[in-house]
């Protein structure tokens, strides 16, 4: 409710005016009221209104002279002047101090209610303004600093901004942490309110860490809470460890999520630097997945802890018996023994655990005549937990048993013949339209035919068995990627290239990195 204030020397018209109309149909509350201009000054000094009715000519101090000490004091306070007809003069004057309006006496109900709508759409539009202003400001900040912890931005320009920003570049001693909330699950709910939750996060972390002179979060491209403390003291605190468990603590406690800090640097002494502590910070979540149920976990990115390998013996030919033989639990229980580390470990080793999930998933994929490997590698960059790998392999390996099952179903003759061309003359020039007339069929009937049968249009298959192909070689061989683009049909590199992230959500030298066939 906004509140409103009414001055007037006549008693009767100030007790009148609070009931002449519904006041909180129009979100209004009356909350006081004077006889004249100086007693009205003396509460408002205390109680700051939203919206001032007041008379002209009232005795000690006048209408007008009570505006103009009330806009000093709280610029955006509207005004309404109630006038005579012979205080015209007085109104001109009014104008220019930027009333809302000026009522006759007696007042028009009607005329009262209609300044009230008026004044009441112009504060929407300034609450809008306002709105906007601030998350213009917002982005801004956020955009300056991301570029300042990726060190995208030069020292005289950060500097400039960040004077007008507000962003402390002359203290003594920083401190750089970076916060996952985890979920294997995308998309992710909590995405939505992001900047909300770093905004809280920081309100809480500012409560936690009293010595810090400022504490600033802002969320990441890769959506990580990236948290900054600056003091003005060149000694680094070695509290702020436990405030920041306590602060992740209070965060879960609100949110009910997983948390993941990491300490990226705590011996920063200048804001030059800042990138090398944030780039520590993101280079740990990439090398370490989480092997505990723990549902808060602080590391250090310089910690020498020893973490855990996968010394796994994974054979795909048991594997894939396994699969052919199509029993669930089996297969489950190879999945959970082949990601398997001992009791107590927190943090693993990400890359040996990756080369073993990719290699059963591969093992999948091979079994299949229309293998998506984007559905294999689209998911591992979010994949932050050893439950969650668990989790994609076993969705993997569940629909590869799905597809078996209804690829022995089997095909016509007509789509037969075109699977089999795909398979043996994969890396010639193939097209449905020359394939129609072997067939002598129209191509549009044979197409139709294809698609109804496989699931698929012709083109998309031919390119996804090709790109099923190509990986196999990236995985298996140490052929160059232009090298093996020809092999499987692609002439042009370039559209080689396209049509491998079309495919598999990732290029090739991507998944390459990814993956390491194991000795």
């Amino acid at each position: 409710m906004r509140k409103v204030f009414i001055v007037d020397d006549e008693p009767l018209i100030a007790k009148g005016l609070s009931t002449i109309m519904d006041w909180r149909k129009y979100e209004l509350q009356i909350t006081g009221s004077a006889n004249d201009g100086l007693q009205a000054l003396e509460k408002l000094l205390h109680e700051p209104v939203d919206l001032l009715i007041t008379d002209i000519m009232m005795p000690n101090m006048n209408g007008l002279e009570l505006i103009r000490k009330v806009k000093e004091m709280q610029p955006h306070t509207k005004f309404i002047v109630l006038s005579g007809y012979d205080e015209f003069e007085y109104v001109k004057v009014g104008i220019t101090l930027g009333i809302q309006n000026y009522i006759l006496k007696p007042i028009n109900i009607e005329e009262l209610e209609a300044t009230i709508k008026h004044i009441r759409g112009d504060w929407e539009r300034e609450e809008l303004k306002r709105f906007r202003s601030e998350e213009d400001w917002k982005i801004l900040r956020s955009n300056i600093l991301q570029r300042w912890v990726n060190g995208d931005i030069e020292s005289p320009e950060l500097k400039q901004r960040a004077e007008l920003l507000g962003i402390p570049l002359n203290c003594a001693s920083y401190q750089v942490y970076v916060l996952r909330l985890i979920s294997d699950d995308r998309p992710m709910s909590y995405l939505y309110h992001l900047t909300n939750m770093a905004d809280e996060f920081c309100r809480v972390l500012s409560e936690e860490l009293e010595d810090s002179d400022e504490v600033i979060c802002f969320p990441d491209v890769d959506d990580d809470i990236v948290v900054l403390t600056a003091t003005m003291s060149e000694e680094h605190d070695t509290a702020q460890k436990i405030s920041m468990e306590n602060a992740m603590r209070k965060l879960h406690d609100l949110t009910g999520l997983r948390l993941w800090c990491v300490e990226g640097s705590s011996e920063i002494n200048d804001f030059k630097d800042i990138q090398k502590g944030y780039k520590r910070a993101k280079d740990h979540f990439a090398a370490y997945l989480i092997a505990g149920e723990d549902m808060l976990l602080y590391s250090s990115s310089s910690s020498n802890e020893p973490v855990q390998g996968n010394s796994s013996d994974v054979r795909s030919d048991t594997f894939s018996r396994l699969l052919i033989e199509g029993e669930i639990s089996a297969v489950q229980a190879y999945i959970a023994s082949a990601l398997h580390v001992s009791e107590g470990k927190q943090i693993i080793q990400r890359g040996p655990h990756i080369n073993t999930a990719v290699q059963l998933m591969v093992d999948v994929k091979d079994m299949e005549k229309n293998p998506d490997y984007a559905e294999v590698f689209g998911p591992i960059p979010h994949i932050n937990t050893l439950q969650g790998l668990k989790q994609h392999v076993w969705r993997i390996a569940e629909r590869g048993l799905k597809r078996r099952q209804e690829a022995e179903q089997g095909y016509s003759a007509h789509v037969s013949f075109l699977v089999e061309q795909v398979r043996h003359s994969y890396p010639e020039e193939l097209s449905l339209k020359t394939l129609s007339q072997r067939l002598q069929m129209h191509p549009n009937y044979l197409g139709q035919l294809f698609q109804q049968e496989v699931g698929a249009n012709f083109s998309d298959y031919l390119n996804q068995y090709r790109i099923e192909k190509a990986t196999q070689l990236l995985l298996h061989t140490d052929q160059k990627t232009t090298d093996i683009a020809l092999s499987v049909g692609y002439t042009d590199s370039s559209y080689f290239y396209r049509q491998f992230k079309k495919y598999t959500g990732v290029s090739p030298t991507e998944m390459r990195s990814m993956y390491s066939n194991p000795k």
